[in-house]
Parts: structure tokens; sequence; C-alpha cells
């Protein structure tokens, strides 16, 4: 498994609200989507440039996350929604773990 799965892990996006939830989660999305597709277009380069990449992907996530958490409601998502998002990168974390020694 490559590290570009782990781009495809985590990969989430926004659910459509109001206000500075929905500002924040859009550009938090976008961070995201950037992230995976550097990783992505790394997919022969050395593995300390994936690892690296790998990394800030994982760290955007996990910001979009705390951005879901604390707009939930604004962004109407479900306790199964942030259950799914913390099962994707606590998978992440877990391959990053095995594949860079983070």
């Amino acid at each position: 498994m490559k590290l570009a799965l782990l781009a495809a892990a985590v990969a989430l996006v926004a659910t459509p609200a109001f206000a500075d939830c929905q500002s924040d989660a859009q550009l938090q999305t976008q961070k995201v989507r950037t992230a995976t597709q550097t990783l992505q277009g790394q997919a022969n380069a050395p593995m300390a440039d994936q690892c690296r990449s790998g990394l800030g992907l994982i760290a955007e996530a996990k910001r979009l996350n705390t951005i879901h958490r604390n707009c939930q409601a604004e962004l109407q998502l479900t306790g199964q929604d942030l259950q799914q998002a913390d099962q994707r990168i606590q998978a992440a974390d877990q391959e990053y773990a095995a594949r860079c020694g983070g």
C-alpha cells in the first residue's frame, strides 16, 4: 500500500453550512485537497518527500476535523460523520507510522 492510499484515506469533504463555519470548512477542505494532490503527485518521489507530504496531509485533515467538531450543528454533521472522520485519520496516522516511522 503506497502513501497515495493515505491521501485517499484522509480526504475529507466538508458539508455545506452557514456563516464562518462554512467558510472555515471550505477553506480547510481546499487545503486538504491540495495536500492530497501534492501527495498523489509524489508517487515516484523519495520516501522522505512522501512522508513529509503525508504528515502535512494528516495535519490538514486533523484541522478540518477540528472545524467539523466545533461546527457540528452548523455543518449539520452527525456523530457518525465525526466518528468516520476520526477513524480515517487514525488509519492514516497508523499507516504513516508504519511507512515513515513516525
